[in-house]
This record gives structure tokens, sequence and C-alpha cells, in this order.
């Protein structure tokens, strides 16, 4: 009788565990696909103010006038005197030659 409610605590253990590595799994993978967070396969012209990552990714903190064509995800982050732009997006590689100011 104990060695099989033993086993019972076991098996339902074993799927809680299951469970939770499976919800973990599913979360991360959602994640990954929101908003900005997904990866753009292009590459910028130039970046002057690049965030690099270990993992392969970055983004570009530049504030422009145009937003690279490349630029999936291009918000407004100023307004006044003039209306100036950020590439939102997360890139895969490495950062590209800084920008020349001209």
């Amino acid at each position: 009788m104990k060695s099989s409610t033993l086993m019972v605590i076991l098996v339902l253990q074993a799927v809680l565990v299951m469970g939770i590595f499976a919800a973990v799994s599913k979360e991360n993978a959602v994640g990954e696909n929101k908003g900005n967070r997904e990866t753009n396969g292009g590459k910028l012209k130039c970046c002057s103010k690049c965030n690099f990552s270990f993992s392969g990714l970055y983004t570009c903190d530049d504030i422009v006038k145009k937003c690279d064509p490349v630029c999936k995800s291009c918000a407004v982050v100023k307004t006044h005197p003039t209306k100036m732009f950020q590439c939102t997006d997360t890139f895969l590689g490495m950062c590209g030659p800084s920008c020349k100011k001209h």
C-alpha cells in the first residue's frame, strides 16, 4: 500500500514539473514575438549610439530626422521644434559603422 501511494505521488509530481516547464516555455516563445522584440533581419546603414549584446542582438538609440528604410518600427521621439525619430527594431548581427554628421 505504501509503495503504490509513493508511486502515485511521484507520478503527480512529474506531471506538475512537466506542466510548469511547458508553461514557461510557451510564455517565453510568445514574449519573444511581441512588438519591437521581433528581430529585424536587415542591417542599418549606420548607427552612432549602438547597444550591442553578446547574444548577437543590437538596437540603435540614434535620434534622426528620418528612419533608415530597413527600419520596420520607427517611433516619433521628439516633436518640437522639429519632428525626430528613432528606430525601435532589434537587429541580429554586429552594429554598422558610426554615422557621419554632414
